[in-house]
């Protein structure tokens, strides 16, 4: 079985077939085998999602989140949408209780006493035998490979590149570099040998052709100091462990180039922060009802309200008796005495002005919320059915 490069894509539970494939011994083999390989020390030392998971609980990862991996579905028979669209409105799910539990199922049966990784007992999650220690041993079994076309990839690639460059020893890592922007294939490869005599043997020999192309190779310390005695600006995935470097754009401004325009994730993070609009407090606008019921809608408290003002919003609470009714300008002082009561088809309402402390405590509320709004980036209002705690304009 082959390792599988970088952090594991992560797809949706909504999109696995109702019916789950049964998992054939072949099968079952496989998904344990990537299982390992996702809690090896050489996969560990390059995925950051897989360390911070094993980081945290002491050190198990469950398997709802092992479920959402592309690699393990794909080995169940279950489809792969790590390319789906963006109109894939179901990429947020979580992974049906049937794909977690086949999972755990495979893994638990296919473990064997003195394999590295244990289950716990209720079955939900797994863990390493032996903490995790990075290492950076890995840079020196590493040997680097160009000589693949740009941008082709084709499925069961990495398997049979890894089945190839084990002619040469044991590969315990095979990771595709990917150009940073674009993300396609660089057409390089960069292969971790189990030892360091393995990967010399491999780099050493230059007859390599792989489907039709010659494929030339270099120790990873002896490729990353030629690139750097070029005076080249060295890619993260070829960066010696504990070394410093310069960003891309400190790098372009050492050597005189205009350094490219930042994504638009750094646009936004370096973007001023935009100032909050101060929320308007304006004493005695707020009128206190209560009588109403699930019946009455936000429409209907409006436009019945509306008789006696501009209204601005309505609270209103779902279950509750009572809310309240912010109007445009201040109310008359004699509002209460001259609007004790208002009518909304069989219901009536009682009416009073909110003042004092009720009046502060709803300006926070309504401050909260539209802090919230703002937050949540929400651009559309539902004037619709009864919800909690309800601001409607």
């Amino acid at each position: 079985m082959a390792p599988i490069e970088g952090i594991p894509n992560v797809i949706p539970s909504s999109e696995a077939k109702p019916e789950m494939p049964k998992a054939t011994p072949e099968v079952a083999d496989k998904v344990v085998t990537q299982i390992k390989h996702y809690f090896s020390d050489a996969s560990l030392n390059h995925d950051e999602f897989l360390r911070k998971g094993i980081a945290k609980d002491d050190g198990w990862v469950s398997f709802e989140i092992l479920a959402r991996f592309n690699k393990l579905r794909q080995l169940m028979g279950l489809p792969d949408t790590s390319r789906a669209g963006k109109g894939n409105k179901g990429s947020q799910a979580f992974p049906a209780k049937d794909v977690i539990t086949q999972l755990s199922t495979i893994v638990k049966e296919g473990l064997k006493e003195d394999d590295p990784l244990e289950i716990k007992e209720d079955n939900t999650a797994i863990r390493r035998k032996e903490a995790y220690e990075p290492s950076d041993e890995w840079f020196s079994n590493t040997v680097h490979v160009k000589g693949l076309p740009y941008g082709k990839e084709w499925a069961g690639m990495i398997d049979k590149l890894t089945e190839f460059f084990n002619g040469k020893g044991e590969v315990v890592l095979l990771r595709l570099r990917r150009n940073p922007k674009s993300k396609a294939f660089k057409g390089n490869l960069l292969v971790q040998y189990a030892t360091k005599d393995q990967a010399e043997a491999a780099a050493k020999d230059d007859n390599l052709v792989f489907e039709e192309h010659k494929l030339e190779t270099a120790m990873l310390p002896a490729y990353h100091d030629e690139k750097l005695a070029a005076d080249e600006f060295i890619q993260p995935e070829l960066r010696k462990p504990g070394a410093s470097y310069p960003t891309f754009e400190e790098w372009c401004v050492a050597h005189g180039r205009e350094p490219p325009p930042p994504l638009q994730a750094e646009k936004q993070k370096n973007k001023p922060a935009e100032k909050e609009p101060e929320f308007e407090v304006v004493p005695g606008v707020l009128v206190h009802f209560s009588g109403v019921n699930n019946d009455i809608s936000i429409p209907q408290l409006k436009e019945a309200f509306g008789a006696l003002g501009e209204v601005k919003f309505v609270e209103h609470e779902k279950d509750e008796d009572n809310g309240i009714v912010r109007f445009k300008e201040p109310v008359p002082e004699d509002f209460a005495e001259k609007n004790p009561e208002l009518k909304i088809g069989d219901v009536v309402l009682k009416l009073k002005p909110v003042e004092g402390e009720e009046e502060k405590a709803f300006f926070e509320r309504a401050r909260q919320a539209s802090a919230n709004s703002r937050a949540n980036k929400r651009t559309s209002h539902n004037n619709g059915g009864h919800r909690n705690k309800r601001y409607r304009k």
